[in-house]
């Protein structure tokens, strides 16, 4: 949280107003956004069994994520500003279906908390919910150029999203990992350490750039990558050589979602409207996925963590919004206000989430907990 506010201050609402100049490269500050969120999943996924990421419950709590939050987002924009096309309701109701997974990830990475039974379902909701996400923004797009859905083409992108992650972890899992394990061992007989850690780490680069190119966020392909060198026998490298790429470059992607914002461009009526559609997009998305989740079987305050859990929006979303933007469908004010309302629904529910999150995997934590205690 204190990340995303030092960037809000060094960005254009603070420091860039006192100084009279905007001095950050948007190219060079995503471009080690983007290294810091592939770090941090490569690092959740290494804390994941890949075997839990797609099951029926999981699919039930994504999809439920998702319908929810559009709709409401679209309906409330057309009663607040029924001036804006068609295409612009549709647009803002889809920047609050994306759950961030690296703000979710980051809180579970903390509490240590991403193999409780909580944190499992929401990993493999959330990579479920950024698939859908790049459904429901096809679709949006498709609505906004040519006024009707590509059916052939939608279904085209679906089936490439589902094949990519299907044949990237057939391939990781059977062959990728021996191959980086021989090298490794090749690389200490010629005096080579890390060749292992350096092999894992281009492969994640290569993930999140095929992922990139189906259409995925780079992220789903860090977090894939990550998943089929769980059971590794190189884990312990893995895990400590990303920790410390982790503590150099992920602090950056928090900024930098602050960085993005500029209160200044803003009237009181969109700003009401910024504030109405966060405090629309955090219930919507608590009750879409905490619904599933009681229906298939998960106690009262572990559905109440997942739906807080899934509720956090941001790069996605800023994906989304940004691609708005970009073919004219919504102008700057309307994306800077849609920018801040994902922010506030990045910022309000991790403080809810840690307390169910706490409450709902105690019994699960405190014997981990106790025997790490022991162990150091």
């Amino acid at each position: 949280m204190g990340e995303v506010l030092i960037g809000i201050i060094l960005g254009p609402t603070i420091l860039g107003q006192a100084i009279g100049h905007d001095y950050f490269d948007p190219t060079f500050t995503g471009i080690f956004s983007a290294l810091g969120a592939i770090v941090l999943l490569f690092l959740i996924g290494l804390d994941s069994d890949i075997s839990t990421i797609y099951s029926k419950k999981n699919a039930a709590i994504a999809f439920g994520g998702v319908v929810l939050p559009w709709i409401g987002g679209y309906l409330l924009t057309d009663v607040m500003l029924p001036q804006q096309t068609f295409a612009a309701k549709v647009f803002i109701g889809a920047t609050m279906v994306a759950t961030s997974t690296a703000i979710t990830a980051a809180i579970l990475l903390e509490l240590k908390a991403v193999k409780t039974d909580v944190g499992r379902t929401i990993m493999g909701a959330a990579v479920i919910d950024d698939v859908l996400g790049l459904i429901v923004l096809s679709m949006s797009k498709e609505l906004s150029v040519a006024g009707a859905i590509d059916v052939a083409g939608l279904g085209w992108l679906i089936a490439a999203a589902v094949v990519f992650i299907a044949l990237g972890i057939f391939l990781g899992t059977k062959y990728l990992t021996k191959v980086i394990h021989w090298a490794d061992v090749k690389g200490q007989e010629y005096g080579l350490p890390h060749t292992g850690f350096t092999l894992g780490l281009g492969l994640t680069f290569f993930y999140a750039f095929a992922s990139s190119s189906v259409g995925l966020h780079p992220i789903v392909g860090a977090f894939i990558a990550g998943a089929i060198f769980a059971k590794s026998s190189l884990i312990r490298d893995f895990q400590q050589g990303a920790t410390y790429l982790g503590a150099i470059f992920t602090p950056i992607f928090f900024v930098s979602l602050g960085v993005q914002v500029d209160l200044w461009s803003l009237d009181t009526g969109l700003i009401v409207f910024g504030i109405t559609l966060a405090l629309v997009a955090i219930p919507t998305k608590v009750l879409g996925c905490w619904l599933p989740a009681r229906l298939t079987g998960s106690a009262p305050k572990k559905s109440l963590a997942i739906g807080f859990g899934m509720a956090p929006r941001g790069e996605v979303g800023l994906v989304i919004a940004s691609t708005a933007l970009g073919i004219g469908v919504i102008r700057e004010a309307l994306y800077s206000i849609t920018t801040l309302a994902v922010l506030l629904t990045t910022i309000i529910p991790p403080f809810i989430f840690r307390y169910y999150l706490r409450e709902s995997t105690k019994d699960e934590l405190e014997p981990r907990l106790a025997q790490i205690e022991k162990l150091t």
